[in-house]
Formats: structure tokens, sequence, C-alpha cells
């Protein structure tokens, strides 16, 4: 009962006390400051900044130190300001001057509230008085400003008017049934609500006072409109699947319905249930209000646009000694071997079949090079194979192909004549991941494949293929490249003199034949751009 009656006086309001003097302390690495009063008081605290401020408002107090202005000058503190307002006598603010932006703590101490600053000074100052102490005139009285929101936190929901609580081992029903009377608001505990609490809190709004003592004692509470139910968290969740079931339908403007239906899911009740609907890209789900409430939440914040990068490809077969011309230094090894059906070897990082060590750079742009490469290719030493550009979803993959598909003649186990299809050229798989500094990673497969023509010709088709993953971080705009990809090409030429050397049998002593033999080099240069709205 003692400490019933203790938490009673502290939660009525105090009024008519006299701040008396401002004193300014040393303790330890900390300043405190103290506003001493003939009587307990409300004061609320917060800081400001630009400059670094700490504003003291004291509610239901008067001060005869009010219009005074003093230069401290020690602790982290520079001057202190006290002034009034006009339109409410009972209100006195203190404003405290920093030299720098400190954390703070509050406490009270019989009449006298605290502010201890930590300041983290390591040396002591001798004790300072306002009563002690010169002061110059400042405007006494003000009108009265709108609330003022500390810049530290961002602005709240109205949470009640200020109280202050020192309790041990009190009752939590008696704690709740005061907060109720002193709040004006119906509290209603639920049978499981049951235990003692042990808290001391200062000028604290009583909604806050009340989250914290339920936190304390292990409960939870809901508001309903014109009551405050007070239960364990399970129970108040038990309360919310008796309610009736509502069906709403959530129509998706981005995001995949089948993907979300599982995470709408892990929120239902036990009686809840969703479908999709993929006419209308829809999803219904039959719920309580009170999960309806977080799973629209839940939509709001995963159904917004996903961003896209358009990415630009180019494939270009160039002679390995012109494309040090690109100015592209990487050391270039390819097969020993003339002939394209070699061994087939793996290198690890990056995973590279057939061709040696794949090689990967960046430029900063495509268009640094492009010019070099159209002058290569007009001088024989450089053919575009292809330049598809294609747009990719984040996180998805996008994919290019371009060769040839042809068909060879075979036979099925029952001896019938079937055709089997081939694919042959370069194949671009990318996935782009966007980072916050919209920069791209990218996640690239790249496959390179050709066809032995011999083998083809006798039926059986060898087919060579040199496959390279890796994954790069690339800025916006720049350009990636992949080299590596060598091979031998066999050219064969045929010159003589005209008409003879078409004369059957005879033609051999008119002609020769040149068999030239060239390292030729596949690079691959990928080019993503973030797509802007």
């Amino acid at each position: 009962m003692r400490n019933l009656v203790i938490f009673a006086l502290l939660v009525t309001l105090a009024g008519g006390a006299v701040i008396k003097d401002f004193v300014l302390v040393s303790e330890g690495v900390n300043t405190k400051f103290i506003i001493k009063s003939d009587a307990p008081f409300v004061a609320n605290a917060f800081t400001l900044k630009d400059p670094a401020r700490i504003v003291v408002d004291c509610s239901g107090v008067s001060s005869s130190l009010i219009g005074k202005k003093y230069g401290v000058n020690r602790g982290g503190v520079k001057e202190f300001t006290i002034t009034g307002f006009t339109e409410q006598a009972d209100l006195v603010r203190v404003v405290a001057k920093l030299d720098g932006d400190y954390s703070f703590l509050t406490s009270t101490e019989g009449n006298d509230f605290i502010i201890t600053l930590l300041t983290g000074l390591t040396s002591s100052f001798p004790e300072w008085q306002a009563s002690m102490a010169m002061a110059t005139a400042t405007t006494p009285m003000v009108e009265p400003a709108k609330p003022t929101v500390p810049t530290t936190k961002p602005p709240t929901t109205v949470t009640g008017r200020p109280i202050s609580v020192d309790l041990e081992d009190a009752d939590i029903l008696s704690v709740l049934r005061l907060l109720s009377e002193y709040a004006g608001v119906n509290i209603v505990a639920g049978k499981d609500v049951k235990g003692t609490v042990t808290v001391r809190l200062h000028n604290v709004p009583w909604r806050q006072a009340l989250e914290i003592i339920l936190k304390a004692s292990g409960f939870a509470y809901r508001e309903d409109p014109g009551v405050i139910r007070v239960d364990t968290a399970e129970n108040l969740d038990k309360q919310d699947y008796d309610l009736p079931l509502i069906s709403k339908v959530y129509k998706l403007e981005f995001a995949d319905p089948d993907g979300m239906d599982d995470k709408i899911e892990a929120m239902l009740s036990p009686k809840g249930k969703v479908k999709v609907d993929d006419r209308t890209y829809s999803l219904v789900v039959t719920e309580v209000e009170p999960v309806h409430e977080r799973i629209k939440q839940l939509i709001e914040l995963l159904d917004t646009p996903t961003p896209q990068v358009e990415i630009m490809a180019r494939v270009v077969d160039i002679d390995v000694t012109a494309s040090r011309a690109l100015g592209i230094n990487w050391t270039l090894q390819g097969l020993e071997s003339q002939i394209l059906r070699a061994d087939i070897t793996s290198n690890a990082d990056p995973q590279v079949v057939g061709y040696g060590v794949v090689n990967i750079a960046t430029v900063p742009s495509l268009a640094q090079i492009a010019g070099t490469i159209k002058i290569l290719e007009e001088r024989g030493k450089a053919q575009t194979i292809s330049a598809p550009r294609i747009t990719a979803v984040e996180n998805e993959a996008a994919s290019v192909l371009g060769g040839q598909r042809f068909g060879i003649p075979t036979r099925d186990l029952a001896g019938n004549t079937v055709i089997q299809f081939y694919t042959v050229g370069t194949k671009l798989e990318v996935v782009p991941h966007i980072n916050s500094l919209e920069e791209i990673t990218l996640e690239i497969h790249t496959e390179v494949s050709e066809l032995d023509r011999a083998s083809a010709i006798a039926g059986r088709p060898i087919i060579t293929t040199s496959e390279a993953d890796t994954r790069i971080l690339v800025k916006d705009g720049n350009t990636v490249v992949i080299g590596g990809f060598i091979r031998k090409k066999q050219t064969t030429s045929e010159r003589g003199i005209p008409l003879l050397m078409h004369i059957p049998i005879l033609g051999a002593l008119f002609k020769e034949k040149t068999t030239t033999i060239e390292d030729r080099e596949l690079l691959i240069f990928i080019t993503p751009t973030l797509i802007r709205s």
C-alpha cells in the first residue's frame, strides 16, 4: 500500500513550485546541471542543434531569475538563458548553450531536477551558481511558441501528458487501475495479468509509461475503440482470431502474386487462407481485420517497381595481334593444337572449358574503343558477330543466343531416321544486381561453341564449347570486356594462271595452294545501363 500511495502522489501534477537557483557542478568526467526548487515540478528536457542546446521546459513553477542570461563557459556549457511566457505564467524555459553535441540523462533528487551531461571531460571545474553569478538582462517574457520537436527524434503521435512513477514491488493490476484514472482511459486486463513491477520513471508521457511497465512485466496491450486491452501477446492474438473473417482482394501492381502468396501465408492465423488470381494479378485473402492490417503493410512494402537494366552486348572476332590495339593489355593464351577438337580442360575462377585462360576487364565506355574496332573491321582484322541489346529485371536472368541451328540425320534404337538438332554460336546469360550506390554487380555466364565441319559431313558432329562464369562489379554505363576465347583458324587459298589452273589433272601444274594459320580471339563487350523512369 505504501508504494501505491507514493505512486498516487507522483502522478499528481505539481503546482506552485518556485525555482530558487541553477547549479553546475563537476562529477567525474561528466557535468551535473541542477534546477533547485522548493517543491516538485514537471520538467521536459530535449535537445536542439545548430548550435547545440539543451532546453528544459518547467511547468507549474515561477522564478525570480526569469529574464536573465548567464555566461558560464565551463563543464561543456557556454551560457544559460531563463525566459518566461506571457500567456502561461507557470511555465519557465531554461536554455543551456553547449560547446558540443552531448548526450544527457535526467533524474530527480527530492525537489530538484537534475540533468547529467555526458561530456567526457577529464578536468574538473569549480561549482557555479546562478544566484552568485553576474547576469545580463534578456527578454523576460515571450509569446508561447508552438511545441518544439527535438531534432534528435522524429515527430511522434500524441502520447498523453507527462507522468513520474516510482514503484517497488507494486501490484500490476493496481498500477493499471491508477494509470486508467490518471489518463482518463478504459483499461481492461486479462485473467493472466498478474504479478508485481518495480520501475522508476520521470516525466514521461503516460502512454510511454504504460508501454514500459507492461514490457517490464512481460505483457502487451492493444487499443480498440474506447478501450485498451492488456494481456499476454499470445492471448491478444487469440482474441484477434475470434473476430469474424473478412475477405479482401489485394491487387498487385509490380510483384508476382505467385511469389507473394508464400509471404502472406506466413502471417495468416489458423483460420486464414490466401488464393492467387492470375487473371487479375491479385491475392484474395480471408482473415480477421487485425491480420489484414499487417498484410496490407507488407504488400505496401514489397509491391514496388523492380529496377531494370539495359544490357548492350557486342561479340567481336578479332585477330590476336590486333586486340592489343584496343589497349587491353592482358596476356593472351590459347591452345597449341591447330585442331579445334582438342582435349577439354577446366580452369577454376572463372571456369573455362576448351580455350585456356579467360580474362576480365572493365573500361569506362565502349565508345572509347568502338572506333578502333571499326578500323580493324575495315582492315579485315576484326568482325562483329552479333550486337544484341536486351533489358533485364534486377535479380532475374536475361539471356541471348546468337548462332546457327542445324540438323543431323541419325537413327534411333528402332532404326528409324530422326533429325537431331544442334545449336552453335555465342550464348550470353546475365543476372544484374543493383546496390544503393547505383553500381551493378553482374553474374555473367558465357558460352562459345563451334562446329567441326568435317565431322558434321561425316555424320558425327564434334562441337567445341568454351564456358566462362564470373561475377564483377561495374559502374552504371561502364563496359565489361571478356576475352581469352582463342582458337587457331586455318585458311586455305588457291591461286594460279586463269583458265589453265582449272584444267582437270593438268591444272595442278598451273596453280598453288597456300594454307595460313592465325590466332583468333573472341571478345565479348557487356555494357549495363540503369533504366530510369
